[in-house]
């Protein structure tokens, strides 16, 4: 295994999200590069000209950022070996395509879908369906001119060889072989003269002098069409590794009905980048000890090829959040902040003039909320009632606690001591509870468990006086006051 001037390659398509397998492929080809000192390159791979846009390329390159990958070559840097546009590389991909037609190592496809719909389908009910070659690869040069003079579109096929073996010498899985006669005569060119997946992609590494190519265990049925493609056009052929499949809970490949599956739904949710590439690293790779946390820069230290799992690796969510919070934890607290507030001002909670005028407001509910928002979206379960009122009551927290006697007196003594308390502070409030407790006998069940439900809707959250001052008094009272209404009126349904 050469691991010297390494070249890697991060070759996205902008048709969509930046999903979170290709995050996982992203970061493997910058660790491989970080770790052997090498250099990390950035393709856009945007022939597919109906769903490619400019938006969905900012958007990973975005998303690339966040995660704190970054490259040495491609959008935004230059270098030697560009366009890395594959837009821009049209005629590159021609020459070659003429190449390997004048070569005789393609052939011209005139087939209609009709054509080969029906040819499968012969295949199929001949026990054949796994390879498919059309008519067209043995026409003769008659047939060739008749055809050319019915039809002007025509596809481009590359003519695999019969009766070889192409072995893979794949980095973690070590050789697989193939037989070529199990490789049918794939599609280099389209019958609009676009160029497929299996010729940019592989013409691109060699011209852009990849040394390695990192990429999911699904391309490995394309790498030996790609390693024809480049002998057979006399080009370098990289060294490859295929990552290990990131499975669904039920063991299928990670997909829309597993839930979230590009980063930016992660980031909205809101996990930081730290927790993301530390849970992005695990899967397909293990440092071999203990350790659990990582920066990333940790993990180009730590990282190697040779700890690398081939075995599938099954995402959740369970895990990554449990990272989210030591993360949250961990990182500078002012950061941990600004994304509070970042999160609140975007979901609507407050203003962004109130997220300055009440900034220090914010950062003391950042800390006592710091056990339960674990990911930026627990806000909404767990600290909502600072910033909105309350409009519903927990269920089973309404039958254990509103539902007992004398429940609705109780929050009227409370809310009455409440606003005798001055000053309005968790001390105050304490000494409060403290004597209702000697004077009355009234104890957590009659007064904090109903008074937490009544102020928040819910049974738990912080502790009930720190709660308390940073509503505040009068936002404290009128919750009591309704949740006291709200139990007179249903107390024959509780």
């Amino acid at each position: 295994m050469d691991l010297n001037n390494v070249r890697t390659r991060f070759a996205p398509s902008p048709t969509g999200r930046f999903h979170f397998g290709n995050a996982n492929t992203a970061l493997f080809n910058w660790l491989i590069a970080r770790r052997y000192g090498g250099v990390v390159v950035l393709r856009m791979e945007d022939t597919d000209t109906e769903r490619s846009t400019k938006e969905y390329e900012r958007l990973i390159i975005a998303d690339l950022e966040w995660l704190g990958i970054d490259w040495d070559e491609g959008p935004m840097k230059g270098g030697e070996f560009g366009p890395y546009y594959q837009s821009e590389r049209g005629g590159i991909y021609e020459g070659y395509t003429k190449q390997l037609l004048e070569s005789g190592a393609a052939y011209k496809c005139y087939c209609t879908k009709e054509e080969l719909d029906h040819a499968r389908e012969e295949a199929r009910s001949s026990g054949s369906p796994d390879v498919f070659n059309c008519g067209c690869r043995a026409m003769s040069d008659d047939e060739k001119i008749k055809k050319e003079s019915e039809r002007d579109a025509f596809s481009v096929r590359f003519m695999t060889p019969k009766n070889d073996k192409i072995v893979l010498n794949d980095l973690l899985r070590g050789p697989i072989e193939f037989d070529t006669n199990d490789i049918d005569d794939f599609i280099i060119a389209r019958s609009d003269g676009s160029p497929t997946f299996l010729l940019t992609n592989a013409v691109d590494d060699a011209l852009m002098k990849i040394t390695h190519v990192v990429r999911g265990e699904d391309h490995i049925s394309n790498t030996p069409k790609q390693m024809l493609v480049n002998r057979t056009l006399g080009l370098h052929v990289p060294e490859y590794l295929h990552t290990a499949m990131i499975l669904g809970q039920d063991r299928t490949k990670l997909s829309k009905r597993h839930g979230a599956v590009s980063v930016f739904q992660f980031r909205e949710k809101g996990y930081l980048p730290e927790s993301m590439v530390n849970y992005l690293a695990f899967l397909g790779w293990n440092p071999k000890d203990d350790r659990e946390f990582f920066t990333i820069r940790e993990l180009a230290e730590a990282f190697s090829i040779e700890a690398m799992s081939k075995a599938p690796s099954v995402f959740d969510e369970a895990r990554l959040h449990y990272l989210n919070a030591y993360w949250m934890k961990t990182i500078d607290r002012s950061r941990v902040v600004k994304m509070w507030v970042d999160y609140l001002v975007e979901r609507g909670y407050v203003t962004a003039d109130e997220s300055e005028t009440k900034r220090g407001w914010i950062e003391r509910i950042v800390e006592i909320s710091a056990e339960r928002v674990k990911i930026l979206s627990d806000i909404d379960e767990y600290a909502d009632f600072f910033f909105k009122d309350v409009e519903s009551y927990d269920e089973k927290g309404t039958k254990k606690h509103f539902s007992k006697e004398n429940a609705a007196d109780n929050i009227a003594l409370v809310k009455s001591e409440l606003a005798a308390v001055e000053p309005f502070n968790h001390d105050g409030i304490e000494k409060m509870y403290v004597r209702l407790k000697e004077e009355k006998g009234l104890g957590a069940n009659q007064t904090i468990h109903p008074v937490r439900l009544a102020l928040t809707g819910k049974t738990f959250g912080p502790s009930l006086f720190e709660l308390m001052e940073l509503l505040g008094q009068d936002v404290c009272l009128a919750r009591l006051d309704r949740a006291e209404k709200y139990i007179r009126e249903t107390s024959a349904t509780l």
